[in-house]
C-alpha cells in the first residue's frame, strides 16, 4: 500500500491504493476483511475497512446490548475457521449463549412445533450473541490480519471508464472530520483509495448501492420490531417464540441463560409504548403476559396445547408397542425427505411422534444490566444486481429479511463467505478480483443461497399475519403435522441451521 498526503489549512488529502475496499463496518463487513487476510490465497491482499462509526467496539459496554444476534452453527463454523477463530474469541467472554431447543406456538390457533438439537444430532440449534460483543470480537481480529480501518469517514464512489478493462481500478473518496471537544467542527481530511473492488456494506439504505444506480425490489410490514432484555426464573436453553395476531414475540438466552434476549414484533404505536413508555417492570410484565397467554394476550386454546397435536392419541394409546411401527414410520419418511435416521438404539426409549408442549419460563426485570430498549421499522428487499465491474454488494446493503426467524445477520455472514470464496478463486486463477466475470460467481452463488430463505421468511410472515379463523386453524394443523413428522422437524431445523 502506498499513501502520501498534502496538507492546505485544515484540509489534509491523502492518496493510498488497496486492493480492496469495504464500505461499512459492521458484522458482514468486518467479517469478510478477515476471511480475506485469514486465506493464505488472499492474505496479500490490502483491506481497508471505511466505518462510519467513531468509536471502537471494544469500549467498555455497559450492560446487555438489546440488539443480540443469533448465529447458526454454519456461520460459527465460518467465523471460526475462517476468520481467524473469532467465534472462539466471543465464545471465550461467557456472553454466547447456546439454545438446545426451539418452541414455535401460534396464539390464535393453538398448533405448536418443537426442534431439539438432538434430532440433528448437534450440541445446539444455535447461540445467541451479543451484537457488540460480535464486533468487539471482529474488530480485534481486524487489527491482527493488519486491515486498515478508517473510522468516521463518509464513503463516496467515483465513476470511472471502462471500469472492467483489464487493469482498471475505481476510486472512492473518504472524508472525516475530527471531533474537537465533542463538536465535530475540527480539521476535516480528505483521503482518495485506488482499489480493485469496493465492497458495500453499509447497510439497508446503502449509500454505495444508491451512488451505483442499483434499485431494490421489496416492501415494508408496517410493523417494528421491540428489542430488550428480560431475567427468567430459572436458567434457559430454549429460544420461545410465540406468534400474536400483531406479530411474533421472541424469547432467546444470552449467556448462562438466566438472562433472555427479546424481540418483540408489533404495530408502531405498540413498539413506542413498550420501547420509551413502560418501565422495566411493566416491559418484563408484558413480555411474561405474552408468552404464557395471560391477560390481554390470553389464546382460548391455551390449555389444548398438550392434546392439539396430530397422532398424539396413537403415540399415548399404544405406548410400548407402537415404538417399532414408529420407527419403521420414521424409516420412511426419512428416505422421503433426505434425512439421515438418528440411532434408534440409542434414542428408542426417546421416541415421541408430538414432542409436547411446555409453558416458557416466567419473566422478570433484567435490572440495571439489560434496561436498554429500543426499536427499528421491519422490511424486506432485495438488490436487483448484486455486483458491478469494481462493485459488489453483501449484508443489509443487498438484502433485508423480516426477524422472525432470525437469519438477517447469518445471510449477511453468508454473503461475506461466498464472496471471499469468489475473491480466493479468481486470486488463484489469476484473475482480475474486481472484473464482472470474477464478481458474477459471487451473485449467483449468493441468490441461491439467499433467495429460498428470504421467500420463506416473508411467506411464513404473511401467513401468521392473517387473522381468519379458518386460516388460524389451517396454520396450526401445518403446525401439529410438523410436530408430529421427526423427519420433517429435522429437516427445517437443518435448513434452518445453514446446513442448506
Amino acid at each position: 500500500m502506498r499513501a502520501y498526503a498534502t496538507r492546505k489549512a485544515d484540509v489534509v488529502t491523502e492518496r493510498i491504493r488497496a486492493d480492496v475496499v469495504v464500505v461499512g463496518g459492521g458484522v458482514a463487513g468486518a467479517a469478510l476483511a478477515c476471511a480475506l487476510r485469514a486465506n493464505p490465497t488472499t492474505e496479500n491482499l490490502s483491506v481497508t475497512v471505511i466505518d462510519g462509526k467513531t468509536t471502537d467496539a471494544r469500549a467498555p459496554v455497559e450492560g446487555v446490548d438489546a440488539r443480540c444476534v443469533a448465529l447458526t452453527p454454519r456461520s460459527r463454523a465460518f467465523l471460526e475457521h475462517r476468520c481467524s477463530k473469532a467465534w472462539s474469541a466471543m465464545e471465550a467472554t461467557g456472553r454466547a449463549g447456546a439454545f438446545t431447543r426451539m418452541q414455535v406456538w401460534d396464539g390464535v390457533g393453538g398448533g405448536h412445533v418443537t426442534y431439539d438439537a438432538d434430532e440433528v444430532g448437534s450440541a445446539s440449534l444455535g447461540h445467541v450473541v451479543e451484537n457488540s460483543v460480535v464486533l468487539e470480537a471482529l474488530e480485534a481480529k481486524m487489527e491482527a490480519l493488519g486491515v486498515r480501518r478508517v473510522r468516521g469517514g463518509t464513503a463516496r464512489a467515483h465513476e470511472t471508464p471502462d471500469e472492467d478493462a483489464p487493469g482498471a481500478s475505481a476510486r472512492v473518496t473518504i472524508e472525516t472530520t475530527t471531533a474537537v471537544g465533542g463538536e465535530t467542527s475540527g480539521e476535516t481530511t480528505t483521503m482518495e483509495i485506488e482499489t480493485k473492488l469496493i465492497v458495500a456494506a453499509d447497510g439497508p439504505k446503502s449509500a454505495m448501492r444508491q451512488r451505483a444506480g442499483i434499485k431494490i425490489g421489496g416492501w415494508g410490514y408496517g410493523q417494528r420490531a421491540v428489542v430488550g432484555t428480560v431475567r427468567t426464573e430459572k436458567p434457559n436453553a430454549t429460544a420461545w417464540q410465540r406468534f400474536l395476531p400483531t406479530g411474533p414475540i421472541a424469547l432467546l438466552p444470552i449467556g448462562d441463560g438466566t438472562l433472555s434476549n427479546v424481540v418483540w414484533t408489533t404495530t408502531p404505536s405498540e413498539a413506542k409504548r413498550l420501547a420509551e413508555e413502560t418501565t422495566d417492570e411493566e416491559f418484563a410484565s408484558e413480555v411474561n403476559d405474552a408468552l404464557q397467554g395471560l391477560g390481554k394476550y390470553v389464546s382460548p386454546h391455551q390449555e389444548n396445547f398438550n392434546s392439539f397435536a396430530a397422532l398424539r392419541f396413537i403415540e399415548d394409546a399404544t405406548g410400548e408397542a407402537f415404538k417399532p411401527v414408529a420407527r419403521a414410520a420414521r424409516s420412511a419418511v426419512s428416505a422421503l425427505v433426505g434425512v439421515p435416521l438418528v440411532d434408534a438404539a440409542e434414542r428408542d426409549a426417546e421416541y415421541d411422534f408430538a414432542p409436547r408442549f411446555e409453558y416458557p419460563p416466567e419473566c422478570s426485570p433484567a435490572g440495571a444490566r439489560g434496561s436498554t430498549r429500543g426499536s427499528f421499522p421491519l422490511s424486506t428487499h432485495h438488490a436487483l444486481r448484486l455486483t458491478k465491474p469494481r462493485l459488489a454488494l453483501i449484508g443489509d446493503a443487498a438484502h433485508v429479511v423480516h426477524p422472525l426467524g432470525g437469519q438477517g445477520l447469518n445471510l449477511g455472514l453468508r454473503d461475506a463467505e461466498l464472496l471471499a470464496d469468489a475473491i480466493a478463486d479468481a486470486r488463484a486463477l489469476g484473475q482480475d478480483i474486481g472484473s464482472a466475470n470474477a464478481l458474477a460467481v459471487y451473485a449467483r452463488n449468493s441468490i441461491a443461497a439467499n433467495a429460498p430463505m428470504m421467500a420463506a421468511l416473508d411467506g411464513l410472515q404473511k401467513l401468521f399475519a392473517a387473522d381468519v379463523r379458518p386460516v388460524a386453524l389451517a396454520r396450526s394443523f401445518g403446525l401439529a403435522a410438523d410436530n408430529a413428522a421427526g423427519p420433517v422437524r429435522r429437516k427445517i431445523a437443518w435448513y434452518a441451521m445453514g446446513a442448506a
